[in-house]
């Protein structure tokens, strides 16, 4: 008979885990929101010095995009987190029929966070530099290890919720036979 005991025990504990790190993105979510609402244009230029910008003095639009492109990141980093969450719950509880849509959603949204990687990179580029005077101004699009790092975490996450789809039908025939 097959033994699930030490396999449901990491999903507890990843799944705590997630949870952790759902609290923590919320809390600096609530503090950007706060920092955003305060003092837009210095968080805003706080945003564009850690990217690699020296800025101009920011007009607020240029703020205001900076910090919807990173509202944006944290979006994708806590829907991530909370289906992965969901994974792991669903593979504690022994259901891993539930897991396997679960599985599929964290390789789309790993795709989605490629995908907006690079676009965002894009846009805030353009909106840190625009103040710049003409012919200095920015437009960043670059292929490097982050983006490659989650190309292949989506490669993974896709190969994974193909792996749960069988795993979850030889669980479902273990069941049956027994």
């Amino acid at each position: 008979m097959i033994d699930a005991t030490r396999t449901l025990a990491a999903a507890r504990k990843i799944e705590v885990i997630m949870t952790a790190g759902i609290v923590i993105l919320i809390g600096f979510a609530c503090i950007g929101a706060v920092a955003s609402v305060v003092s837009p244009t210095e968080l805003a230029e706080s945003i564009a010095h850690r990217a690699g910008y020296v800025t101009a003095p920011l007009v607020l639009w240029q703020s205001l995009a900076l910090i919807a492109i990173l509202g944006a990141h944290l979006a994708l980093w806590l829907a991530l987190l909370f289906v992965a969450r969901r994974l792991f719950r669903q593979l504690r509880q022994g259901n891993p029929a539930a897991a396997v849509q679960s599985a599929r959603w964290v390789a789309y949204l790993l795709w989605i966070m490629l995908a907006w990687g690079l676009a965002s990179q894009a846009l805030a580029s353009v909106a840190a530099t625009w103040g710049y005077p003409e012919g200095s101004r920015v437009l960043s699009i670059a292929f490097g290890t982050p983006q490659i790092s989650v190309a292949f975490s989506a490669l993974i996450a896709s190969f994974m919720a193909q792996a749960f789809a069988l795993g979850a039908e030889l669980w479902q025939d273990h069941r049956e036979v027994i």
